[in-house]
């Protein structure tokens, strides 16, 4: 018997936001490998997302921007009984080739100096080693004289989760490798008999390249009112279905059904690169649109993991009424809100919606986490609930609606 206590979300709803449509959505964008910033994949899902507005007839445009892009040759740590494969913080130093040499050591010894350091602690919940703003952290490590850092981390499977590189346009010198967890426990023997010699190489440097926003504009009938900003990211460490799928499915709904409801106000889409880098992309479009972070009535920010499986969704906006509308927007559609971390207001939480907060913007928030957050394993198949996915586009759609009805300041 089907559970009558759910709302059925499909009627009224744009038809992008039939589950069928979102998860074929979304499976394409997985479709194109890794999506890291100014990658094939991240490239390919620019083209793709021009390409699929202009068959609804919305027309969209690439801008290219600058952005500071590391490429490693070898990130391992080696030690006499093997070796471990990795993933440099790519906001952290580079050793010279071949490596720097150490002593094996865990993140509790008393004198690190000329140590590489194991984290260990990492994988029992201690966020210093991951947190976003962690440069000081591995800044005094480097004044302690450390010479090297070896991260695990793990999803359900041990599988490595990737740190987001907040510095990158200030990095720290030294060194860090990202390893799973799985592979770090080979490290045990060598770190409880201790005066193990290991050699760490993060052999990269950071280079100038291009990646690419994908920005598109539905007019409004009325010139002259303030416009309401649509962005959601499109770049991410692995594959990102449910990181990054959900918030593009809805982004591509949501820019269909402004079209057909020919809006008073404009409405601006932008799904931007660089989200995994400090945000570059968000960045670019900002600085190109000099005053529009307070010139638009309102910002929605279409951000991570919305409608995963096994979610760790949150919600936030700028100010009482936002407030008001989205969580509304959101009971709606049948999501449990004790269920969601709601911020109070005035809290952005994580993502790109703390840029347009810093700038002053009013917005709504929808983000989150997932068992499979920055993980090699977040897949269509193992992370992505097309119907949730749909529920929380519903509510997005209502608070997009809202935002178009705002009053003029």
């Amino acid at each position: 018997m089907p559970d009558t206590t759910v709302p059925d979300t499909t009627q009224g709803a744009p038809g992008g936001l039939a589950p069928s449509v979102i998860e074929e959505r979304i499976r394409a964008y997985e479709g194109f490998g890794i999506h890291r910033t100014g990658w094939e994949g991240d490239d390919l899902t620019s083209a793709w997302l021009r390409d699929t507005l202009a068959e609804v007839g919305v027309s969209a445009d690439l801008e290219r921007f600058k952005f500071p892009r590391v490429e490693y040759r070898r990130a391992r740590l080696t030690w006499p009984d093997g070796t471990i494969e990795g993933v440099p913080m790519y906001d952290g130093g580079f050793t010279a080739f071949g490596g720097i040499e150490g002593e094996l050591c865990e993140d509790t010894d008393p004198d690190p100096f000329g140590k590489i350091v194991v984290a260990t602690s990492a994988v029992r919940g201690d966020a210093r080693w991951t947190a976003p703003m962690a440069l000081k952290h591995y800044q005094e490590l480097e004044e302690q004289g450390v010479v090297g850092v070896v991260v695990p981390s793990g999803d359900p499977e041990g599988e490595v989760i990737l740190r987001n590189a907040e510095h990158i346009k200030t990095p720290f010198n030294l060194p860090v490798l990202q390893v799973s967890a799985k592979d770090a426990r080979r490290l045990g023997a060598a770190l409880v008999m201790g005066g193990t010699e290991a050699t760490l190489e993060v052999d990269g440097e950071r280079l100038q390249s291009n990646a690419t926003n994908v920005v598109a504009t539905v007019e409004g009938s009325e010139e002259g009112l303030a416009p309401v900003v649509v962005m959601t990211p499109k770049s991410g460490w692995f594959t990102c279905a449910a990181e990054r799928g959900g918030g593009i499915a809805i982004w591509l709904a949501l820019t269909e059904a402004a079209r057909a409801a020919s809006p008073r106000r404009s409405v601006h889409f932008v799904a931007s690169s660089g989200h995994e880098l400090h945000h570059q992309g968000l960045f670019h479009y900002l600085a190109n649109r000099h005053g529009i972070v307070k010139q638009s009535a309102a910002w929605l920010h279409l951000g991570a993991s919305i409608g995963a499986r096994y979610p760790n969704a949150r919600l936030g906006a700028s100010d009482e009424h936002l407030h008001a509308l989205a969580t509304s927007a959101v009971r709606d559609v049948g999501v449990d809100l004790d269920a969601v971390s709601v911020f109070e207001v005035g809290n952005p939480g994580g993502g790109e919606a703390r840029n347009i907060a810093e700038g002053g913007g009013r917005y709504v928030t929808f983000l989150g986490g997932h068992r499979y957050f920055h993980s090699p394993q977040d897949t269509v198949e193992k992370a992505v609930d097309a119907e949730s996915v749909a529920r929380w586009g519903q509510a997005a759609w209502t608070v997009l609606q809202g935002m178009l009805d705002l009053p003029e300041a």
